[in-house]
């Protein structure tokens, strides 16, 4: 966090919105209250108790079974020590290793999800929750194949929500209780799945989360699913992302069970989380559902770093809106950054400009760095006709202040249009055609290619195709270099209308780039369209 700003600029907090499926950690954000589905899933909230009766369930059970049990264990299959272990659990000792081995054989004749949360359940009202945990980590350690007990070194499905149950549990158990657990799974961690349960359900221990970050789940493994939600889910400083260095959000994360993940992410490891999640954000096709809730979360944490990497993709789905919710949350860090930027050679620089004066106006008590002169109106013969009809008044947005733009210079520099004329060449942008002719004609083409590129940093879609209209060789070289992203996360579409922007440039430096982009493209739309555009454009 950024020790420069006001406490209330540094605390991240979670929305109900981002709260409904977080996986609670001692000392971290409050779950929402749960209901009977919720409960259903392993979600607890401060409060919940597991159902008395749960002890009576499984006594019954394994009372049930317990023909079949005894016959396994009999059967000269298993490894000896399990089996000792499993008998003195069914004689009555607290003894993890044998509830496991118990829970185990019952899997193979007592099937269906609802077994193992029978016996977490009944082990958490008849011995506690960190009996329950030891359990689940040794049950880890188990080989999953039926009818017999043996170890195993590598990955063994536990329950999930079973996992979540008790680590809600002990989230909010007393500082007695969660240290017994504690104390107890410090002798349940002999292997990797073991290590990563452990870590799982009491992730405040750092130092056990720093040993699975350094080898976390990988492809040996089959399918590590599973335990990847485990790790993420346990991660709660920035030294262990890294720690985990190149291993970072895949498809799979994005699963249809995962919606608190990022959440429960953010929650532990704090602002540093951004790049991590701004990664996925790039390189995966995130679920439409699902997506606002990731960029949300990424306006919502308190750092220069997070704000930066929503300001750079703030032309994306749903960034420009939760950017300027983050500008409302944060406002001096929206100042300091947004001046760093404006005042920067970065192609955001008139987007953080215009950003910025806006916001400055709605806070009249920020200071904010000096705005430099602006230049005189031109007298209006010396503005296009198209731009001065009275006509009807279009709706513009917010952004489109004439002041919080560039100014468009007229030809002979050192004067500008004014601000009517301002608004209608905006109002034109928004449904392009031939009438802009003239207004490149009479303006200076860099402060044009300036003014089109501040509105289509917006995001809204009608500003790229007035691009075509508006900019310049170099508006055509930052535009060629955002299609390849935007192709690659299935946009396809936009970047086929920005090579019809390009064209539109018509320039002998945007033939260059359409030419490069049909030879180079690797998807067949793009490449189909920048060779059209190419030849159209051929001397």
């Amino acid at each position: 966090m950024d020790d420069h700003f006001p406490p209330e600029e540094d605390l991240l907090v979670l929305p109900e919105s981002l709260r409904r499926n977080l996986t609670p950690r001692r000392g971290g954000a409050l779950p929402l209250a749960t209901s009977l589905t919720d409960r259903a899933v392993g979600e607890i909230a401060p409060g919940d108790m597991v159902d008395a009766g749960a002890a009576d369930v499984l006594a019954g059970l394994l009372q049930e079974h317990r023909e079949h049990l005894e016959k396994v264990l009999s059967a000269g299959k298993s490894d000896a020590a399990m089996v000792g272990h499993a008998r003195a659990y069914l004689d009555g000792a607290d003894d993890p290793a044998g509830a496991a081995a118990i829970l185990h054989l019952a899997e193979g004749v007592h099937k269906g999800p609802e077994t193992p949360r029978i016996f977490t359940d009944g082990w958490v009202v008849e011995r506690g929750p960190a009996f329950a945990a030891c359990a689940l980590a040794e049950l880890a350690g188990v080989s999953g194949a039926p009818g017999a007990l043996r170890p195993i070194d590598t990955l063994r499905q536990v329950d999930p929500v079973s996992l979540r149950r008790v680590r809600g549990l002990l989230a909010f158990a007393g500082e007695e209780e969660y240290e017994q657990a504690v104390e107890g799974l410090s002798a349940h961690r002999r292997t990797r799945a073991q290590r990563m349960v452990a870590s799982y359900l009491v992730p405040t221990r750092h130092e056990w989360v720093d040993e699975c970050c350094a080898e976390p789940p990988a492809d040996e493994w089959g399918s590590p699913r599973a335990y990847r939600d485990l790790l993420w889910a346990s991660i709660g400083t920035p030294r262990h992302l890294d720690l985990l260095g190149d291993w970072r959000l895949e498809d799979s994360d994005f699963g249809p069970f995962s919606f608190g993940l990022r959440a429960t992410m953010a929650d532990g490891v704090g602002p540093a989380i951004a790049p991590v999640l701004v990664s996925a954000w790039d390189r995966i096709k995130v679920y439409k559902l699902w997506l606002e809730g990731l960029v949300e979360l990424i306006s919502l944490l308190p750092s220069d770093e997070a704000f930066e990497l929503l300001l750079e993709r703030y032309d994306r789905e749903h960034a420009g809106k939760h950017f300027r919710a983050a500008m409302e949350r944060f406002p001096r860090r929206a100042v300091r950054v947004l001046s760093k930027v404006a005042a920067s050679d970065s192609n955001q620089a008139l987007l953080a400009a215009g950003l910025l004066h806006l916001h400055l106006q709605a806070h009249p008590e920020l200071a904010g760095p000096s705005t430099p002169a602006r230049v005189p109106d031109a007298p209006a013969a010396e503005i296009p006709a198209v731009l001065t009809g009275p006509g009807r008044a279009a709706r513009l947005p917010d952004y489109a202040d004439p002041d919080a733009l560039p100014q468009v210079l007229v030809r002979g520099g050192g004067r500008a249009l004014p601000a009517a004329a301002t608004k209608r060449l905006v109002a034109l942008a928004k449904k392009p055609d031939e009438r802009l002719e003239a207004v490149r004609d009479a303006c200076d083409r860099r402060s044009l290619a300036d003014f089109g590129w501040a509105l289509f940093l917006h995001g809204d879609a009608w500003a790229l195709p007035a691009l075509g209209w508006l900019g310049d060789d170099r508006t055509a070289r930052d535009l060629a270099a955002l299609l390849p992203g935007w192709a690659d996360r299935g946009t396809r579409a936009r970047a086929v209308k920005g090579i019809d922007a390009i064209a539109r440039i018509g320039t002998p430096g945007a033939h260059v780039l359409l030419t490069e982009l049909a030879e180079t493209s690797p998807h067949d739309p793009v490449r189909k369209a920048a060779l059209q555009g190419a030849r159209k454009l051929a001397p």
